[in-house]
């Protein structure tokens, strides 16, 4: 990990952003000595597929209708939250 300036980081934003997505470096952003910003590669987000996945391959799982249960989470976080879900 290593840390650049704020004016830094505006000339270089590019170069800086192409170092952390294809070499997985994380960049630390300073202003005045004093550290701002990380800047990190973005994960990928599991999804209900994934899930799913998950459940099917857990030994203790294959009694349950995945499709049943994921639809019991979404309708209970939407009821709870009032928000859509998101995995």
């Amino acid at each position: 990990m290593r840390t650049v300036s704020a004016y830094d980081a505006r000339v270089r934003l590019g170069e800086l952003l192409n170092e952390v997505y294809y070499r997985d470096e994380e960049i630390i952003i300073e202003r005045k000595g004093k550290p701002m910003v990380k800047i990190s590669k973005v994960e990928k987000t599991k999804t209900a597929a994934d899930l799913k996945a998950f459940l099917a391959a857990a030994g203790s799982w294959k009694h349950i209708d995945t499709d049943k249960f994921m639809a019991n989470v979404y309708k209970s976080r939407k009821k709870a939250s009032r928000s859509p879900v998101r995995l």
